[in-house]
């Protein structure tokens, strides 16, 4: 039986398309209608009738546009609130169970884990912290004991289409990193359909960035920065586990580095370490246990800073003030 052909549907005018791509471009058209000065002057009276800086709810709530709208236009909601010389209303404190507990409520409503750009239009927080607090959106959505957005089966054309609609909302062509972080596919697809990202990136019709990529096997160790290499189909839920037990906090002596921060000073978040390293899981056949090398009593939080350090010692585990737990 032929599955339902999914429909999505503008969110400013109730046109539906049937690709994401073709949804991409009429929004983007939309949006394109309304100046940057508009979009100030809006912001500018919200301010006004708040008497602080405006929050993305009270656009969304109160405001003549949506936040979405003044996010692309601007980038993140905190250049366009510089751009009327207002502070940004981050918040440093939010405790990541309060960014878990959310992303719990908006699958409740959707009926399944929400993507990104969902997250983005219906969260109370921004997909942004959610990624500075754990690492990606899917790691997030891990975090948040939700199934990664790993699906079977789907057609070339709405994995060509999901890049088209990324350097919509991107203003560049994406990675494979922006893939995991904004896209609705995991990079994985993409390695598995084409022979690597690169060439993904070409059937989509853009030049990719970056080195031309190896062959798409689960074990290539990629030379490019932005094609990774594979950790296996439970690291991202292992990785979130090790990073919740650690305090998201590094775990070398005498070091604070928090994530938050981390990500800040570094541009990406904190790392986690195996102790006995991925080779030493590996058959005859170059194929890795993953379910031994991703135990949790064999990663380790640490910074970019440190990272070297416990490269240097193992498979040892340096002492650290608390021991890993299950």
């Amino acid at each position: 039986m032929e599955s339902e052909k999914r429909v999505y549907t503008c969110e400013l005018c109730g046109a539906e398309f049937e690709t994401p791509g073709a949804k991409g471009g009429h929004k983007r058209a939309h949006q394109l209608k309304i100046s940057r000065e508009e979009l100030l002057t809006e912001l500018r009276r919200l301010a006004s009738v708040s008497g602080r800086s405006p929050t993305t709810k009270m656009m969304d709530e109160r405001g003549a546009y949506s936040a979405a709208c003044v996010k692309q236009r601007f980038g993140t909601w905190a250049d366009a609130l510089r751009a009327i010389g207002l502070p940004p209303n981050n918040r440093y404190d939010i405790p990541p169970t309060e960014v878990k507990e959310d992303i719990r409520t908006i699958a409740t409503k959707l009926g399944r884990p929400p993507t990104s750009p969902e997250y983005r239009e219906q969260g109370d927080f921004s997909v942004s912290l959610a990624q500075n607090l754990f690492g990606s959106w899917n790691e997030s959505l891990a975090a948040a004991g939700l199934e990664p957005q790993f699906e079977h089966g789907i057609p070339d054309d709405a994995l060509l289409d999901e890049i088209r609609t990324l350097v919509e909302a991107l203003g560049k062509v994406p990675t494979a990193s922006d893939m995991d972080e904004y896209g609705r596919f995991s990079c994985r697809c993409y390695f598995d359909r084409w022979d690597g990202w690169q060439a993904a990136v070409r059937a989509a019709g853009y030049e990719p960035v970056g080195r031309p990529s190896g062959p798409a096997n689960g074990n290539w160790k990629a030379d490019s920065k932005d094609e990774r290499r594979y950790y296996g189909p439970n690291w991202k839920a292992q990785r979130a586990k090790a990073l919740e037990r650690d305090k998201y906090v590094c775990q070398t002596p005498g070091c604070d580095w928090s994530q938050t921060a981390h990500r800040e000073a570094f541009g990406k978040g904190l790392h986690v370490h195996h102790i006995q390293p991925l080779s030493s899981f590996e058959d005859r056949d170059d194929d890795v246990d993953f379910e031994r090398a991703n135990r949790l009593e064999n990663l380790v939080t640490v910074c970019v800073q440190h990272h070297r350090l416990w490269e240097r010692a193992s498979p040892l585990r340096l002492e650290t003030n608390r021991s890993p737990l299950d």
